[in-house]
């Protein structure tokens, strides 16, 4: 027993914490490296291209430097990924360049808009690498996930605070801060379906609130991308999500209402005269899918998050019909060739036989 004390005694002095060191060749890159450097690929190379055309439109001197930073930032992960795509011997995918981009075209969203779209979408990419630096064992794939972390909350902080002093941040409503707290003494405090129910508390508020912007900032794209599109069937498509993000907005508004609660007024949610695309089809039809996607996550932490049950069937129901709208969005995409496979497993069958 001694001599294994003195073995482990041994082992904490050689690896004093915060030296551990690794050769990554001989830690291969897993699923999880894998699945997550591809999605952040495909979404940072989406990123570079909606930012390039909305900094050039925006004259805004308190706006545009923002902007400018976020395509920076995302530029600058799209060559990191590169490299580390090369050092693995990975094939690079596909994802979205020069050609899927007019930044020249004439603005199709107003500016404040643009603003709001970029720090909606800086949460999502904060939450994404989160995820991702939670899962990936190699410190080279980390490393990415971790800067992209910190550099895209600082720039949440940076679009918060213009907002803010514009006028223009979308801020859940104000509720009386209570004087004693208070413990919950009734069973009937989840409610029911159709019967009574008690008042909301500042979680599910918080969650519905979100919900609501996020559903109005994407039936703006949708509008938008309707809009400028020549494709009949992806024209269909945005219009129906910006009708299914409409009767979101309004079903979720109401449960607010109810409790005489304000909702997010649309007025900076804004779309131009344009009918110049500034984007190719590949890219708004794989962009509505994936905010979809985005869309529906947030319903389903709301889901988890709500104690009433007609909020937990309010949020299963729209989460249901959001999923279908995605699946059409994915058979567009594979009916014009454009949505790449994510890298699979080996098919064991097919090798067998």
């Amino acid at each position: 027993m001694e001599n294994l004390n003195e073995i482990q005694q041994s082992t904490l002095e050689q690896l004093p914490f915060g030296n551990y060191q690794h050769n990554l060749s001989d830690i291969p890159p897993t699923a999880s490296d894998i699945g997550h450097l591809w999605t952040g690929y495909m979404a940072e190379t989406m990123s570079v291209c909606m930012l390039k055309h909305i900094t050039e439109q925006t004259k805004d001197p308190d706006i545009k430097p923002i902007l400018q930073q976020a395509l920076d930032l995302s530029t600058e992960r799209v060559k990191s990924m590169e490299n580390l795509y090369t050092s693995i011997h990975h094939p690079i995918p596909i994802g979205f360049g020069e050609k899927d981009v007019d930044a020249s075209a004439p603005g199709l969203f107003s500016e404040a808009f643009g603003l709001i779209y970029t720090r909606l979408m800086s949460l999502y990419v904060v939450e994404h690498y989160l995820l991702a630096l939670t899962r990936s064992p190699r410190s080279d794939f980390r490393q990415i996930y971790l800067n992209a972390i910190t550099s895209s909350s600082n720039l949440i902080e940076k679009t918060t605070n213009v907002l803010l002093a514009k006028g223009l941040l979308p801020k859940s409503p104000i509720i009386v801060v209570p004087d004693q707290l208070k413990l919950v003494d009734d069973k009937n405090y989840y409610g029911s379906i159709f019967g009574g129910k008690r008042t909301l508390n500042a979680v599910e508020i918080s969650h519905l609130y979100h919900c609501i912007v996020i559903k109005m900032v994407f039936s703006t794209l949708n509008l938008g991308f309707a809009q400028v599109t020549k494709s009949k069937d992806i024209k269909k498509y945005f219009e129906r999500g910006k009708q299914i993000d409409s009767e979101h907005t309004k079903i979720l508004g109401s449960i607010l209402q109810e409790e005489n609660l304000t909702i997010p007024m649309p007025g900076e949610f804004q779309v131009s005269d344009s009918k110049h695309s500034p984007y190719s089809e590949k890219l708004m039809l794989f962009h509505s899918t994936v905010v979809t996607s985005y869309s529906t996550l947030s319903d389903a932490f709301a889901l988890t998050s709500s104690a009433r049950k007609d909020l937990v069937t309010a949020f299963s129901r729209l989460s249901i019909e959001s999923l279908e709208y995605a699946k059409h969005g994915a058979d567009l995409l594979i009916e014009n060739n454009w949505l790449e496979r994510i890298p699979e497993t080996v098919n064991r069958k097919e090798l067998i036989h």
